[in-house]
């Protein structure tokens, strides 16, 4: 599917899905808003690889962050998902894999341009040895060209100067203890606003930086199906913007561990654990600050019942306490049958 609907980026990825929407939300600075199922996007969960990927700042412009090249496939849930991702995805999840070490090219480069002289390079290695496997992706992207094709005094497309870098370790030389480490980093500057010709032109810049660290370990002490698995990330994230004489300064700090048990029971799959994000914004508007502090610690448990190929039951129920908002439960029932193949 995603070599059929070929695509720079995540949010030009849902093309020929009648789910998902994606638009701009505001056409001078590029950034782009999603719907589910005619829902905010607000109400759905983005995850990379079951760990968060867009939340607090990153939700402008964080669907332009992931580039096309990177990703193996995606997982699209419509309604309410699985408790053990958290209570967020209400009118349901997009998860979306990145390329492993041992499915990915060994060596793979891109790159493209166009008659408004946008450049983008695409360079990723893979690297098995012995225990140890890793790939590295990095993502470039330019343009200082200013585009009006309709000559309305305002930039078709914003400039970006785009520089994106993802690197993964993974750990496979035991049958009981698997991890993986990944290194994320983003440096962009986007241009938009009214083209030089002016006088004193109505400019947008947005700077963005971020990086992240996050971590996966999983025990299988037996070869039951039974497990012990801990995620983790850690996000720092900064944005600047000036739209005409406005400024605005941004900082997000996150903190993301969910701790997940298994234990298979015959057709049955129990899983319980625990959940805990942690975020921390300053920000500033014009001579305004804000500063928050979002706390949330959850505790969860889910029952799989598979009674045969065709029908399966999922339920679950999960308890969140929010420092501002308090406790807050989620109890959810997924049935599906399939009456054929």
């Amino acid at each position: 599917e995603l070599q059929n609907a070929a695509c720079c980026n995540l949010s030009e990825s849902f093309s020929t899905n009648a789910t998902v929407d994606v638009s701009f939300s505001d056409a001078v600075s590029g950034a782009k808003k999603i719907k589910m199922l005619g829902l905010d996007g607000k109400y759905m969960q983005i995850t990379q690889e079951a760990i968060p990927l867009i939340r607090g700042l990153s939700s402008s412009y964080g669907l332009n962050y992931v580039p096309g090249t990177w990703i193996e496939s995606i997982q699209v849930l419509k309604g309410a998902g699985s408790v053990v991702n958290g209570y967020e995805s209400f009118t349901g999840q997009i998860n979306l894999e990145y390329f492993k070490p041992e499915t990915a090219d060994k060596l793979y480069w891109n790159v493209y341009t166009n008659t408004d002289q946008k450049i983008e390079n695409n360079f990723a290695i893979a690297r098995l040895s012995g225990d140890w496997s890793s790939n590295l992706f990095t993502h470039l992207a330019y343009q200082a060209t200013e585009v009006d094709h309709n000559g309305d005094g305002f930039m078709d497309v914003p400039n970006v100067k785009n520089l994106n870098i993802l690197n993964r370790f993974v750990y496979e030389g035991s049958d009981v203890f698997r991890a993986q480490l990944y290194v994320k980093g983003l440096y962009e500057d986007r241009e938009g606003g009214q083209t030089s010709k002016f006088t004193n032109p109505y400019k947008v810049d947005v700077h963005n930086d971020m990086i992240e660290v996050a971590t996966k370990t999983g025990l299988r002490p037996n070869k039951d199906g039974s497990s012990l698995g801990l995620q983790t990330a850690f996000r720092r994230h900064n944005q600047t913007a000036q739209f005409g004489n406005n400024l605005y300064d941004g900082l997000q700090e996150s903190v993301f561990l969910n701790l997940i048990r298994q234990i298979k029971l015959n057709k049955s799959t129990l899983k319980y654990g625990f959940n805990y994000n942690s975020d921390r914004y300053t920000e500033s508007f014009n001579e305004s600050i804000s500063n928050r502090v979002d706390l949330v610690s959850g505790l969860f448990t889910e029952y799989t019942h598979k009674v045969d190929e065709y029908f399966t039951v999922v339920a679950g129920f999960r308890s969140d306490y929010h420092n501002t908002f308090s406790m807050h439960y989620s109890p959810r029932l997924n049935v599906r049958y399939n009456p054929t193949e």
